[in-house]
């Protein structure tokens, strides 16, 4: 067997379909399809049920995938450790999502410059489902992400993970005056809304928290949607609508008066932010020393709070 049709198997999970998945990997879609076939002759089982006409796994693929991941980042955990042992390099790297990137990583960057200097610590910075995908495949040993009501190791059982925190959400808008929001749920008044796509993950937390009891009182007008929750963040400013955006990535604007709370009765959402490891295989690893460190340091400002 080889490692990359493990690779491929794991993109058309995460594409959900051949042929994006092929895109994905850089291929053809025929040849895509055979390497899948490849692994699926080497199994000696079919993983694909290809009576379905959507993507739809057999029974045997949705009882392995958990096992598949897991052996595909612990392949590719252990080369990047030999690699970097040979160049002498103690590196890890962290996916994590963009918006995270902004308020919560820079935090454990410092930390780790701090406490381990001679540890390269470096950033992939995806939406969260490429983040998700990079941690999977090996080619990050961190992640960093905020968490759905289900945490994301109900789906990964052979990791490791470690609670930091919650940002909230809270619906902002920019203000005409101090503490006086230009957008905000009035009777008899379409409120503008900036929102992100249903699918997305940011648009499942507001359809199913935060729309609801807002469209059962109000007229609500999404004029703009987007996944790059930064980018709602500055049509916000600019006064094109309300929006839920999480309070860390607007604290200064908070605190400035630029953004207000656009009222007082509408919901906020609290979502965990959560770090992610491969649990341990054995023997101290660079990852072990990084992970160890965060975790010792978030226990005493724990303790401290």
């Amino acid at each position: 067997m080889k490692l990359i049709w493990l690779e491929d198997f794991l993109a058309l999970l995460n594409a959900g379909t051949f042929s994006r998945a092929a895109a994905l990997r850089n291929i053809t879609q025929p040849a895509f399809s055979r390497r899948i076939q490849m692994l699926e002759d080497w199994l000696g089982v079919q993983l694909i049920d290809r009576t379905s006409a959507s993507l739809r796994l057999t029974p045997v693929g949705e009882r392995y995938t958990h096992e598949f991941r897991a052996l595909l980042m612990q392949a590719t955990e252990l080369r990047n450790r030999i690699q970097a042992e040979q160049q002498g390099v103690r590196r890890v790297r962290v996916a994590a999502q963009h918006t995270l990137t902004i308020t919560w990583l820079p935090e454990l960057l410092r930390l780790v410059q701090r406490e381990a200097p001679a540890v390269e610590l470096g950033v992939d910075a995806e939406d969260r489902p490429e983040s998700i995908a990079r941690f999977t495949s090996g080619e990050a040993q961190l992640l960093l992400c905020l968490e759905a009501d289900t945490p994301l190791q109900a789906t990964m059982p052979h990791t490791e993970r470690m609670q930091l925190g919650h940002d909230r959400l809270i619906a902002v808008s920019a203000a005409t005056a101090p503490g006086v929001p230009a957008h905000s749920p009035q009777p008899g008044r379409a409120l503008r809304l900036l929102g992100y796509p249903a699918p997305s993950f940011m648009g499942a937390i507001l359809y199913k928290h935060c729309l609801p009891p807002l469209m059962d009182r109000y007229e609500v007008r999404i004029v703009q949607e987007s996944g790059f929750v930064a980018g709602i963040k500055e049509m916000v400013l600019a006064g094109m609508g309300m929006a839920w955006l999480p309070e860390r990535l607007i604290a200064r604007e908070l605190a400035t008066g630029a953004l207000v709370v656009a009222g007082p009765d509408l919901p906020t959402v609290d979502v965990p932010v959560s770090l992610y490891r491969a649990a341990r295989a054995g023997g101290a690893t660079v990852v072990d020393e990084i992970w160890d460190l965060l975790r010792d340091c978030h226990r005493a400002r724990a303790a401290d709070a």
